[in-house]
């Protein structure tokens, strides 16, 4: 009896944790699994603070992981990505982070933002207070207080995250290794929100495409 009970709190706590994931899906593009030398993060973001703060838990995630790995804030030095970049210049950024040591570029977008609206149903509580069983007439007439609340329309926020790998020492045209899509229904604490992702990230990478 109590090793059931042992196993269905094992497994209820296993359900939770999926349903709280960010991880929606991921693809292993190459069916390769295997070592880079170093990795560079890139983070999408016009805001430069944001990027170091994504760019470094992905790092630091990795790290722990055994990858290397280094923020793009310290390599490419264009902080809002607005500049769509021509072949050679892709070529020429190419062969630069090579010479630097690099032989893998995992880049982070936010891809969607989707405002929606939750509604809370309202209800009815009932407080309950101890009656006088000593008297007939006290206990004959008591009822309980009840009260009612209406329902409540809260907005949120879902943001959906999708991180993509590249072999930039690949000599094939197509170089995308690995790709995942996350979704962060409406992070309370963006702060939170971003190490989690980052240490799913780091997680999903490592079991999928990068031998540490």
């Amino acid at each position: 009896m109590i090793r059931n009970y042992i196993l269905l709190w094992f497994f209820a706590i296993l359900l939770a944790d999926c349903s709280n994931s960010y991880l929606r899906e991921s693809t292993n593009v190459s069916n390769v699994k295997k070592n880079y030398d170093k990795i560079l993060v890139v983070a999408h973001t016009k805001d430069k603070v944001a990027r170091i703060r994504a760019e470094g838990l992905v790092v630091n995630e990795l790290g722990l992981r055994g990858v290397n790995a280094a923020s793009s804030v310290d390599v490419i030095k264009t902080e809002n990505f607005s500049k769509e970049l021509s072949e050679d210049e892709i070529n020429t950024l190419i062969s630069k982070l090579i010479e630097a040591g690099f032989s893998g570029v995992l880049i982070t977008n936010v891809i969607n933002t989707e405002q929606y609206k939750d509604v809370i149903p309202g209800g009815s509580n009932v407080e309950y207070h101890p009656p006088q069983y000593g008297r007939f007439g006290q206990y004959y007439s008591y009822y309980p207080a009840t009260s009612w609340e209406p329902d409540r329309i809260e907005t949120a926020v879902d943001y959906t995250v999708e991180s993509c790998f590249y072999d930039i020492t690949s000599a094939k045209q197509d170089n995308l290794q690995w790709v995942g899509r996350f979704k962060l229904k409406n992070p309370t604490d963006i702060k939170e929100a971003i190490a989690q992702y980052s240490r799913e990230l780091a997680n999903a990478l490592t079991e999928q495409s990068i031998n540490p």
